[in-house]
């Protein structure tokens, strides 16, 4: 009885660590550590909203590609503490850098929302 008791303990253990959300990926291989940055830029109001997906652009920084199959560059707000993993999809609240080329990620972390 001991042994069934155990044994179902265990399962429902590790059928929960399934549904916790996979650790962030922090090695030098990670999408955040090939993130364009401002210059120390104060925070600002979403206004533009991209949902895509994380991939590596043409010289390996993190880009998103967007539902239309867009490919635009990031640049990542100095105080958004938000994180995001290469093909991973996120809706990315910020601004247009210079042009709709470029999103400016400076929502903050309440503006990185996993899809």
């Amino acid at each position: 009885m001991r042994r069934a008791i155990t044994t179902v303990g265990l399962a429902i253990g590790l059928a929960g660590c399934g549904l916790a959300p996979s650790p962030h990926d922090s090695s030098p291989s990670g999408a955040m550590a090939h993130m364009a940055g401002d210059l120390g830029w104060e925070a600002c109001a979403a206004v533009v909203w991209v949902t895509g997906e994380i991939v590596p652009g043409e010289s390996g920084q993190a880009t998103i590609r967007d539902d239309q199959g867009v490919v635009r560059q990031l640049v990542w707000g100095t105080h958004n503490t938000g994180v995001v993993d290469w093909g991973n999809r996120y809706r990315i609240g910020g601004r247009w850098f210079n042009t709709e080329t470029t999103l400016w990620a400076c929502g903050g972390a309440d503006a990185v929302i996993p899809q």
